[in-house]
């Protein structure tokens, strides 16, 4: 129900200059006291709750104490004319501009921190949908919300008689835009907050800081853009993509995409491991490589294994292998891959006098060499050995620069898998990859990076690592619409190759990259080269 006002400003925007909906509109919205009082598409209701209103608010004062403000709403105004609806606060004020753009509603969110504190988070509500049916691939609880860092927020809902994307249409700061979870699939809140606590999924998502300086002001761009249900993520939100793009361009080149062979020369799984062999090197207790008769046992069967791979990775017509343990597995996960080829000498003695001349059988066969490094500086002391996070970001460049340019000089390597580079979905910041792909570029050193973690902005600079039992099967397509020359480079054992052969191969006829197992000849092998085959690579 709309106050007087209210329905004396619906009938002046259904009927005079500055209508809420364009000639070529299906789009049509009404304005009521508190927000949005109606909002249709082609005829559709979609609106629950279109209230404007603050969900919570925090402050930070002297001390970095923290309060909550005070939700009451002290008045509510809305003027016709510019369509904006401004609700106050003991604290300041939340306004938002409704404009109709075609098949688009853009929201013009403001805040107005009238107090002495900084407000540290904030999380509006601008509306409250309503779909006909249950968006495709929507499950309950489920968190749709995107934080603006490394990828433009574009979160999308097909209902089945059109689509919707929320968009947030600021491609720099940080903000979490979407939809927050619930146990109801066709009644959604939209969320921008500023803060991820409490509104995003796990401790998996990225932390979020975007505070308001005492007596200042800050502004929301949001867009709800509309379409057929056969619209896409990429068709709503293409000019958003582009100018994602544009902000942020890609810099990376490689132009072979032939398939990548994966070695592994040990195991952390302790029943492999003994005190002859306590890197489990080969997966064999018995091996004792601490006399020379033993160490000259592990160099033949070191060189035997880099023979028999060779045949394997031509027989893929492969480009190249990447060794992910040359240091050993001493130790249990999470330290397992050491990833410093630097310290192979200090972690690994035996394997140091032989690996010179196992990574040269690889390069005299015409094949490319690369191995394993880690963001991360291994603590090695008589009492514990594990890996210790590099807290500042020029400190992670220098160290992953190092490792590469170490293996480069050493062995020739140029395929570098970077395990640990964060967390599912909250990568390490990109630009750490972005200044480590300049330095090696000014530097010559030719190297393709494949960081185990990504998100879009990553796909400028390297090729993001993943896995087809994961269900991974090409490069996202919101990611080729921001980058079209985006690869993946995706590990393709244990998966579904034979359900998955057509998705694959049309993966790789786009460029993406297969990883396979390199040392033996693995059952699955014949499946990955035939989908090489069927793309004509």
């Amino acid at each position: 129900m709309i106050g007087l006002f209210g329905m004396w400003t619906a009938i002046a925007i259904h009927t005079g200059a500055g209508c809420a909906a364009s000639p070529a509109s299906d789009l049509k919205i009404r304005l009521g006291d508190t927000g949005l009082a109606s909002l249709q598409y082609h005829g559709e209701d979609l609106l629950s709750d279109g209230a404007l209103g603050v969900q919570h608010v925090t402050f930070s004062g002297v001390g970095g104490q923290s309060s909550d403000g005070d939700l009451k709403v002290i008045a509510s105004t809305v003027n016709a004319q510019s369509h904006k609806v401004k609700r106050t606060y003991s604290w300041g004020a939340v306004s938002c501009v409704y404009a109709v753009q075609g098949d688009r509603l853009n929201l013009t969110i403001g805040v107005q921190n009238t107090s002495d504190s900084t407000v540290s988070s904030i999380a509006i509500q601008p509306l409250e949908l309503k779909f006909p049916q249950a968006p495709q691939g929507w499950v309950p609880n489920y968190v749709y919300l995107g934080a603006n860092q490394g990828a433009p927020t574009v979160e999308y809902a097909n209902y089945g008689s059109g689509a919707l994307a929320v968009c947030n249409d600021d491609v720099v700061r940080p903000l979490a835009v979407g939809f927050p979870g619930r146990e109801s699939l066709t009644v959604r809140p939209i969320l921008v907050a500023t803060s991820s606590a409490g509104q995003l999924s796990s401790r998996f998502d990225p932390v979020l800081k975007r505070p308001i300086a005492s007596h200042s002001y800050d502004k929301y761009s949001i867009s709800l853009r509309f379409g057929s249900a056969s619209s896409t993520e990429e068709t709503l939100s293409g000019d958003l993509l582009k100018k994602f793009a544009a902000k942020y361009p890609p810099t990376l080149r490689w132009k072979d995409r032939r398939s990548i062979g994966t070695l592994h020369l040990s195991t952390s799984e302790p029943d492999h491991h003994s005190v002859t062999n306590p890197r489990g090197w080969f997966l064999d207790p018995t091996m004792d490589v601490k006399t020379p008769a033993g160490k000259e046992a592990l160099r033949k069967r070191l060189l035997e294994y880099a023979d028999n791979s060779i045949k394997v990775l031509k027989k893929m017509n492969a480009q190249g292998m990447i060794t992910w343990d040359i240091e050993g597995q001493e130790y249990p996960h999470a330290t397992s891959y050491i990833g410093d080829p630097r310290i192979v000498k200090e972690m690994a003695p035996e394997m140091d006098a032989m690996a010179d001349a196992y990574f040269k059988k690889f390069h005299d066969a015409g094949l490319r060499t690369g191995v394993c490094v880690r963001p991360q500086q291994l603590s090695h002391t008589p009492a514990k050995t594990e890996q210790q996070d590099v807290a500042d970001p020029a400190k992670i460049v220098a160290l992953l620069y190092d490792k590469i340019a170490y293996a480069n000089k050493r062995w020739g390597c140029t395929l570098f898998y970077v395990d640990s580079n964060g967390d599912p979905g909250v990568p390490f910041d990109v630009t750490i990859f972005q200044r480590l792909a300049a330095k090696l570029a000014q530097n010559k050193i030719d190297a393709l990076i494949m960081p185990e973690h990504q998100n879009t902005r990553y796909y400028g600079c390297a090729a993001p690592y993943d896995e087809l039992a994961q269900n991974v099967t090409s490069t996202p397509e919101l990611v080729r619409a921001v980058y079209p020359g985006a690869f993946s480079v995706i590990y393709a054992p244990d998966g579904p190759l034979e359900k998955d052969h057509d998705q694959l191969v049309a993966a790789v006829k786009r460029g993406d990259i297969l990883l396979f197992r390199g040392w033996w000849d693995d059952p699955q092998n014949p499946q990955i080269l035939k989908i090489y085959q069927d793309a004509g690579r």
